[in-house]
């Protein structure tokens, strides 16, 4: 399966509704606009595009895209389709689920033999963490980046609170939360910038 990003461009204003139609031998597989963004997902059996717009044709090799890793079909002097591989992101961290289960773990298990009164709000943010980064592990589908964001958020956010809240005198309990929140916060800002690489400069190495 390759998954292509399009970005079509019309340089003149009476092109930018206009239909551009893309097929795979006799087989239809979509249609653009003259001014669009959009994605492609090809099946393994794809091997050339052929992209029409009105009278004029322009044929493509899906192998010379994925050698040069992306390329330009001008179908007529207004009208441009820019095309390149749109590589899959990883977002899931490994590193950053152990250390944020091993945290809700303990924060679990301290609100337990604490007489604190925080105690059931550490359970509930342990109990939290814990249900965030399993439930992103077992679900099988893509996860969208934007709601693995907003889970990130909510998990670094409970790992702060149970940082404050655990008091200064269980210091080793306290240190290796607060190291392990550092380092969750700093692994996640360091993904997301290699992932906003990913979409906007494909073509960057790192």
């Amino acid at each position: 399966m390759v998954k292509l990003h399009l970005t079509t461009t019309a340089r003149n204003k009476l092109r930018e509704n206009q239909s551009v139609f893309i097929y795979s031998e006799t087989k239809f597989i979509k249609e653009i606009t003259g001014t669009t963004s959009s994605n492609l997902v090809l099946d393994d059996e794809t091997t050339d595009l052929i992209f029409t717009d009105g009278q004029t044709q322009q044929y493509l090799s899906l192998e010379q895209i994925k050698t040069d890793k992306q390329s330009t079909v001008q179908l007529t002097e207004d009208l441009i389709i820019q095309l390149r591989i749109n590589n899959s992101i990883t977002l899931l961290d490994c590193t950053n689920s152990i250390l944020a289960l091993l945290s809700g773990t303990l924060a679990i298990g301290y609100s337990i033999f604490t007489n604190s009164n925080w105690r059931e709000f550490l359970f509930i943010l342990g109990s939290t963490i814990i249900v965030l980064f399993v439930f992103m592990w077992l679900y099988k589908q893509t996860i969208n980046a934007r709601n693995y964001n907003i889970r990130m958020y909510a998990a670094i956010s409970a790992l702060i609170l149970i940082f404050i809240l655990i008091p200064f005198e269980n210091w080793t309990l306290k240190t290796l939360i607060g190291l392990s929140t550092l380092t969750v916060i700093t692994r996640f800002i360091k993904d997301y910038q290699r992932s906003l690489r990913a979409i906007y400069h494909p073509l960057t190495k790192g």
